[in-house]
């Protein structure tokens, strides 16, 4: 079991600014804005914080606060912005080994006691504030469903020990439970690059976890070597998706379409069109706007798979067309479609040359000192 927690609680009252309303919003009148005001602990956004002092009275008032919000089919808002509550897991250390107690920094989308659908942390060379994991995040919560990060180090059997630590505090602040309106409200657990593989890790140990939500897996290791093991040992009642770029060399995708048909487990595969290893598109226009817009898509896609997904459909490929501005696709179909065909042939190509956020985990400090780039 892990250690007994406390948690740190500041406040911030800033107010996010309201999303670009794009043309599915147009279609529907009960949309309602998808920014989410926290008032509990620090207000962060863009991985930057904002403190003030939080009462008593206030605390109590926050945690009986609810969330709701009904959003468009898709998103494709650049702008769509939710506030993220920062909070510290401090877990002690043994008396006798005179270290100082462990910090855990993490980030929450909705205010206590919303429930948590997701636990998600971030790749080896980044952290919470990486692009990455701001876009998928921002996407995910945006859905209305609330997701938790939090921070770890390099070494991957430590940091898929955090997950049980982080599940044991959602778990003692009343944001996991596992009934909710009258159904059984599984929770997951994921990450990106490095972290997806903890997750996986972590998964194997805990059998409350049915489903998992891997983003840019390594599946390729620097020296390449195949991450493969891992996944295999996964159960056969956990659910999994994978969210690839086929602009990824650490994840080819017929390489990861081998290893998913030998897998026990159900898998899914959204598959990023142009996206490298740390989701970036290459190629075309408003690379920029649309590395943001596809980012925010995914982590809206995992946050609606989680809730429900059919199993005679299990590929999707999205991808960004700057002339119009938007994601285009976003529809599940099955493995023999011509859809699902045309993402595997290109993910024969790898073309993901530059610097990734993998590679340098717990295998890193074995080879010495090497330049890290947030992903």
């Amino acid at each position: 079991m892990a250690p007994r927690t406390r948690r740190k609680t500041t406040r911030s009252g800033a107010v996010t600014s309201s999303p670009t309303q794009d043309e599915a919003a147009k279609n529907r009148s009960d949309v309602r804005d998808a920014n989410l005001q926290v008032a509990e602990e620090t207000q962060v956004h863009g991985g930057e914080d904002k403190v003030d002092p939080l009462s008593a009275s206030q605390a109590m008032e926050a945690r009986e606060k609810s969330t709701s919000t009904s959003l468009p089919a898709s998103l494709n808002l650049g702008s769509t912005s939710v506030k993220f509550t920062a909070f510290t897991i401090t877990s002690a250390s043994p008396a006798k080994s005179g270290k100082p107690n462990k910090q855990t920094p993490c980030l929450r989308s909705h205010p206590v006691p919303h429930p948590t659908s997701l636990i998600f942390t971030h790749g080896a060379g980044g952290d919470l504030s990486a692009s990455a994991m701001v876009n998928f995040s921002q996407g995910f919560a945006s859905a209305g469903s609330a997701v938790v990060m939090f921070q770890g180090n390099m070494n991957v059997k430590a940091r898929a020990r955090l997950f049980e630590l982080v599940k044991e505090h959602e778990m003692e602040s009343g944001s996991l439970s596992w009934s909710l309106k009258g159904q059984k409200a599984f929770l997951a657990y994921g990450g990106r690059s490095m972290g997806a593989r903890a997750a996986v890790v972590a998964s194997h140990t805990d059998n409350e976890v049915k489903a998992l939500v891997l983003a840019s897996y390594p599946l390729v290791g620097p020296s390449g070597d195949m991450r493969d093991k891992i996944l295999l040992d996964i159960d056969e009642d956990v659910d999994v998706l994978f969210i690839s770029g086929d602009n990824d060399s650490m994840c080819p995708l017929q390489s990861l379409q081998v290893i998913r048909e030998k897998m026990k487990a159900k898998t899914w595969r959204v598959t990023v069109k142009g996206a490298d290893h740390g989701m970036n598109i290459r190629g075309g226009k408003r690379l920029k706007e649309g590395t943001e817009k596809l980012g925010k898509e995914c982590g809206w896609i995992a946050a609606e798979w989680l809730r429900g997904r059919d199993p005679e459909k299990r590929e999707m490929a999205i991808r960004w067309d700057g002339d119009i501005g938007k994601v285009e696709g976003r529809m599940w179909a099955g493995i023999g479609t011509e859809m699902a065909q045309g993402a595997l042939k290109r993910g024969k190509k790898e073309s993901d040359n530059g610097t990734d956020e993998e590679g340098r985990d717990d295998d890193a400090g074995k080879r010495g000192k090497r330049k890290r780039t947030k992903k």
